[in-house]
């Protein structure tokens, strides 16, 4: 126990004490989120390198606690996880080809389900379906690789909802881990929360900086990754935890990252019926739904964290209802909530105002906007802004000089 307290004050640690000299390098060199467009929710330019940190942290505790000896498949964990922090970093700072990004993805599931194994094998009877063949694994796998570092992309839209997610089912996954008997995976669970939970000490309204690309891109692939591995866990043995026993784990699967999920396929499905590109922005994801309610950052981020975590314990205590059962009871669910919300939007005439064309998708959540390098248009708030914080670091500079 005491192990895996150590990996999370560490990573935490390490990310929040980071987040502070980033922001000044990210201000000094003007890599920031500038408010550039009139769907923009943030209204100052703000760093959106808090993915640099995260990474960093997460890497420095699971190297440092995690037994490679007993978990052989971390080096391609690793591989493809820095295949996708580099092309969400590049695409923070110049922007990156959607196609290129895809390829990236494409390639590091590639990677972890062939040369790393961690494939799903098991459907545990959803759908009627239990051991897969290994073509439709693999396809499988890659496909939920490519979908889920999307739908934690598109997530990050608000202050603190990518990362407070992102924190919960980092959790989660560590005491599902943990009563199964898988101390290592445990520890990269842990590593991951506490990542996140140091940069979300700077996350939280007025955010201070951004995960951007190379965090969120890198949050969905673990999050992938620690669902794939845990499918096959609960496929192998029944999980007990007190009184309950886990035997529909691809449900409480979905339960865990129903809300990215849901929201991505429901924008997805909208634009396509619309004839769009699905990779057209907009603000009709939940996010946006939740703050045309009148709802601030830190309150849309509660309420819809609230939501997931009550996904996740219907999941959890109604595991012996099966895995048919227990999945449809879900999307029945999330439909009938997402149809309400819906119905009250149009009666209140909000939707017609929330759902403001944009333009194609270069950046997290929707949120658009680069550095100056790629041609970012700040608005005279966000100049100010820039100035007098270039003038405080340039003061700083001269004293040191000085001293």
């Amino acid at each position: 126990m005491i192990t895996y307290l150590l990996v999370f004050a560490l990573s935490l640690f390490t990310v929040a004490l980071s987040i502070k000299p980033l922001i000044t390098v990210a201000i000094r060199k003007r890599l920031f989120d500038a408010p550039s467009e009139s769907r923009k929710i943030h209204k100052r330019i703000i760093p959106n390198l808090g993915g640099l940190a995260i990474f960093t942290g997460f890497l420095l505790a699971a190297a440092l606690f995690v037994d490679i000896s007993s978990f052989w498949n971390a080096n391609y964990i690793l591989a493809a996880g820095v295949i996708i922090f580099i092309i969400g970093l590049k695409d923070d700072l110049i922007g990156v080809d959607p196609m290129k990004k895809f390829a990236a993805q494409f390639l590091a599931g590639f990677l972890v389900t062939i040369l790393g194994d961690i494939r799903i094998m098991n459907l545990g009877g959803l759908f009627g379906i239990h051991e897969l063949a290994y073509p439709f694994s693999v396809g499988l796998s890659i496909f939920l690789f490519v979908g889920f570092i999307n739908a934690y992309n598109l997530v990050d839209g608000i202050d603190g909802l990518a990362g407070f997610l992102g924190l919960m089912t980092a959790l989660v996954y560590a005491g599902l881990f943990y009563y199964a008997g898988y101390p290592q995976w445990t520890c990269i669970c842990l590593a991951l929360a506490g990542a996140l939970a140091g940069f979300l000490v700077h996350n939280v309204s007025p955010a201070r900086i951004f995960m951007g690309d190379c965090g969120s891109l890198m949050l969905g692939f673990m999050v992938a990754a620690l669902t794939i591995q845990f499918i096959n866990v609960a496929g192998k043995a029944v999980i007990e935890i007190g009184s309950v026993s886990v035997s529909s784990a691809p449900a409480l699967a979905l339960s865990i990252a129903v809300l990215p999920v849901f929201d991505t396929l429901r924008v997805f499905t909208i634009r396509i019926i619309n004839n769009q590109s699905p990779f057209k922005a907009d603000r009709n994801h939940m996010h946006h739904r939740m703050l045309a309610l009148g709802m601030n950052h830190m309150q849309a981020t509660a309420t819809l964290v609230s939501v997931s975590l009550v996904f996740i314990a219907t999941a959890f205590f109604l595991q012996k209802i099966g895995n048919n059962q227990l999945f449809a009871t879900l999307v029945l669910v999330i439909i009938l909530l997402n149809t309400t919300l819906s119905i009250y939007l149009y009666s209140k005439k909000i939707l017609d105002e929330v759902a403001v064309p944009g333009s194609n998708l270069n950046s997290a959540g929707d949120r658009p906007g680069k550095p100056n390098g790629a041609g970012a248009k700040f608005t005279s708030e966000g100049n100010e802004f820039a100035e007098k914080v270039l003038r405080e670091v340039s003061t700083e500079m001269d004293q040191e000089h000085l001293s």
